[in-house]
């Protein structure tokens, strides 16, 4: 290994360029503006910014394909430690590191990454991120690309008086920065080594990215190709933290053999990543239709993320589970019985996914499942579980909400039609939580909350919250009224007080949710119901 600096305007042409590229047990990037920020200021300052790991292949074992895209070409160097460092310079800069695709790049806010700087009149400088049209802002973007004549105006049109004096500070920046020196470890090593020195570097990875990075190495196009792709299916369903990057890798490190799992991914058989990742696609994807099918349309109805882990074993174990009635009921049960309490890492989905996985029925990891729950019915909600104190802050609406959507999706309340478009019924997931009363401080209470589409609730917020303006200008009907717990709201001096609403609101969604766990009844096994 050999430390050679390279200067910045050399990193910023070839990152530009294609050059470099990320390899492919690269974890995922997170970009934030203020580092970007912090970065270009510590450059200016000539503080230590950390040095960048630059892989050099022998031209046989260069990777077949980078992080996020096959670049043409084959990129020559390959970042293992430092792509948050390398991107924010490319994109304080204006610049689109070729290492990304233009898709993900705009995706992802790589252009909010543009850093501005500011001349104060004590002579100081002060960067800030970028915006456009800002007075006394100036691009760094274009303030490196123009000549003094072109720096003067630049700073005319930022709004500062262009001295002689001014002109010359900002050229003066403008080549201390590009001059800067910017450290680089190089490094010269087979792949395997490669691949060690970017794991003992990453200490501090979280541990679902330090297991996908490992397994990346055996599976290349684990992460570029499957993980990537499946996240962004999973948000775009709605769950973007029950089906997140830490979640779909305790469902992969599920369906792995045991010698494969967690950092000895790295010496896995790429077939056996391949074929466990498979089933992962296949189960997320058939969760995902089942929670909607059943009311569950996003995060916020899920009152536990471990219940998507345990779903994904039972179907990938038993692919008959998805239509069986028993499945429904133990959802109901389970949110009823709060089972799965605490983080994903808990013990009880753990052993409840082992179990499913190793039965040999679907009978018996029914009646594993079943175990948890009660004899007997449903144990029945009062008004007071409707509050929870946490829904303010993470949008989750607890076990109430998931039981409340389950009963709107099974019609205990009748057909659920959003209240200004009737061609929208639940679960339709165009309909998801919305506050009926967005400046009330109420968002606390379930009975706050209604299933409605963006359309509906932007014209309540438009109105300040529900009430008459908004029952007479969307001239609802009293059943799709009822089929939400809502009644005509009264005008004028007799109009009820909003926590008066919520009192008798939050009265009409109990008895909708206990009527619902009156049909779900005892919990049985599936032979039961054949």
């Amino acid at each position: 290994m050999r430390d050679t600096g390279i200067e910045l305007k050399r990193f910023l042409d070839e990152a530009e360029c294609g050059a470099y590229d990320l390899p492919p047990m690269q974890r995922a990037l997170c970009v934030r503006p203020p580092f970007s920020v912090r970065l270009i200021d510590s450059l200016y300052r000539g503080y230590r910014v950390g040095s960048m790991l630059i892989w050099e292949p022998p031209v046989g074992q260069r990777p077949t394909a980078g992080r996020y895209q096959e670049l043409a070409g084959r990129p020559r160097w390959w970042i293992l430690d430092g792509q948050q460092r390398g991107t924010s310079y490319a994109g304080a800069f204006g610049r689109r590191p070729a290492w990304l695709p233009e898709e993900l790049w705009t995706s992802m806010g790589g252009p909010d990454l543009e850093v501005a700087v500011r001349f104060t009149c004590a002579g100081g400088i002060r960067f800030r991120t970028h915006q456009p049209g800002r007075a006394r802002h100036v691009r760094l973007a274009d303030l490196v690309t123009g000549a003094g004549g072109e720096v003067r105006l630049l700073l005319e049109e930022a709004g500062y008086r262009p001295t002689d004096a001014l002109v010359e500070q900002a050229l003066e920046l403008r080549a201390g920065l590009l001059r800067y020196v910017l450290p680089i470890e190089w490094l010269a090593a087979d792949w395997p080594d490669a691949a060690e020195n970017f794991i003992r570097r990453n200490p501090s990875l979280k541990p679902e990215e330090r297991s996908l990075c490992s397994l990346s190495i055996a599976f290349e196009e684990l992460q570029r190709e499957h993980i990537d792709a499946l996240e962004r299916t999973a948000r775009d369903a709605g769950f973007a933290s029950a089906l997140d990057r830490r979640q779909l890798n305790l469902v992969l490190q599920d369906f792995l053999p045991p010698e494969a799992r967690r950092e000895q991914g790295r010496w896995a058989r790429g077939s056996a990543v391949s074929q466990a990742m498979e089933r992962t696609e296949q189960s997320v994807t058939q969760v995902i239709g089942f929670l909607h099918r059943h009311g569950i349309t996003g995060d916020a109805l899920l009152w536990s993320p471990p219940v998507a882990r345990v779903l994904c074993a039972l179907f990938d174990r038993f692919p008959q589970a998805a239509a069986s009635p028993f499945t429904w009921r133990w959802l109901a049960h389970a949110a009823a019985g709060q089972f799965y309490p605490g983080g994903p890492y808990s013990a009880r989905p753990r052993q409840d996914v082992r179990g499913v996985l190793t039965a040999a029925s679907f009978g018996e990891a029914a009646a594993l499942l079943a175990g948890h729950s009660t004899p007997g019915p449903v144990l029945r909600l009062s008004t007071e579980e409707l509050v929870r104190p946490s829904a303010s802050k993470r949008r989750l609406l607890g076990a109430a909400g998931t039981l409340y959507a389950m009963a709107c999706a099974h019609g205990v309340c009748g057909p659920v039609m959003d209240i200004s478009d009737p061609a929208l019924v639940f679960p339709d997931p165009r309909m998801r939580p919305q506050l009926l009363w967005p400046t009330a401080g109420t968002e606390v209470s379930l009975a706050a909350w209604a299933l409605l589409s963006e359309d509906s609730a932007e014209c309540i917020r438009a109105a300040g919250g529900w009430g008459r303006a908004v029952f007479e200008h969307l001239d609802v009907p009293p059943g799709r009224l009822a089929a939400h717990q809502l009644t005509a709201p009264l005008g004028g001096p007799v109009a009820l007080p909003v926590e008066a609403q919520l009192k008798q609101r939050a009265e009409a969604m109990v008895d909708a949710i206990n009527n619902f766990l009156d049909t779900v009844g005892p919990l049985a096994g599936p032979d039961s119901e054949l």
